[in-house]
């Protein structure tokens, strides 16, 4: 049988929100979890264009030493805010960069080694190209950060209804090349994924080891579904991975809203799904 480890399941707070975040680390402590992917926003933890909050060694702190948990990912809201890379506002294109730069730093204070990000923003009444050369400019810009912070920036795609960009493997491979930074590298979703009709082996075809993160999870293909609920082939998958040498991490980015207000059963219903494949 296809395995993956452990602590390759990074869970994702992203369906707590209406939660102390303590009561996410609690129950992920609970089910066996050893790594998260630290969705960063109010009421959980807040960065801004301007910062982030000050007690952040303290929750790491209570992450690391009175949970057993690790950060494995960085991910900043970056869909619902207002800090989207592919904007056509100037204003808000430039807070957006100070905004992922604040979060690049974050990443590295959590010792994390992923951010997570989308190219959004761009007008639906403009061409694509102008959201697109946006991102790029972006990216070229947080790609030099990533580095000095000592951070991946990893860029997923989406789905047509959150971007008029970047909703493709081959607008992300072109994204990719044009950004050309060693430091911004591929993220899969199997949500995207599965809307753009692509498979995960032509993924990996496209891009090999240039993809460094996953968003992993089921799906219909809409909807971001804990494993179970959805139609994609989970051991067909974790083979994938395992064929391809896939050793990132694959967070749980839970987001439909059912789980929000059971999110301890969410989470022990999607791991019990995942118990047969874990090798420790």
């Amino acid at each position: 049988m296809p395995s993956i480890k452990r602590n390759q399941i990074a869970a994702m707070n992203i369906h707590w929100k209406l939660y102390p975040f303590e009561d996410f680390l609690k129950t992920q402590q609970q089910l066996g979890v050893k790594t998260i992917e630290f969705w960063a926003t109010a009421p959980h933890f807040l960065v801004d264009e301007y910062g982030y909050q000050e007690n952040y060694r303290e929750v790491r702190k209570m992450i690391e030493e009175q949970y057993g948990l690790k950060v494995g990912a960085f991910t900043p809201e970056c869909a619902c805010f207002p800090y989207q890379i592919a904007s056509w506002d100037k204003g808000l294109w430039e807070r957006s960069i100070e905004y992922y730069k604040n979060g690049l730093e974050c990443a590295s204070l959590f010792g994390a080694k992923i951010e997570q990000i989308t190219c959004c923003g761009g007008a639906w009444d403009q061409e694509p190209e102008y959201a697109f050369e946006r991102a790029v400019e972006a990216l070229r810009i947080l790609g030099p950060a990533a580095a000095d912070n000592g951070v991946t920036l990893t860029v997923e795609t989406v789905r047509p209804e959150e971007s008029n960009v970047v909703t493709t493997l081959p607008e992300l491979k072109r994204l990719l090349k044009a950004v050309d930074h060693p430091n911004v590298k591929a993220a899969v979703d199997t949500c995207a994924m599965g809307v753009a009709n692509e498979t995960l082996e032509e993924w990996f075809d496209c891009l090999g080891s240039d993809i460094r993160h996953m968003h992993f999870i089921d799906g219909r293909p809409y909807g971001h579904l804990i494993w179970g609920e959805g139609l994609h082939p989970l051991d067909d998958y974790i083979e994938t991975l395992n064929r391809n040498h896939y050793e990132g991490y694959l967070g749980q980015e839970l987001t439909v809203v059912d789980y929000w207000f059971d999110p301890a059963q969410t989470d022990r219903k999607n791991m019990q799904a995942f118990a047969p494949y874990i090798k420790d």
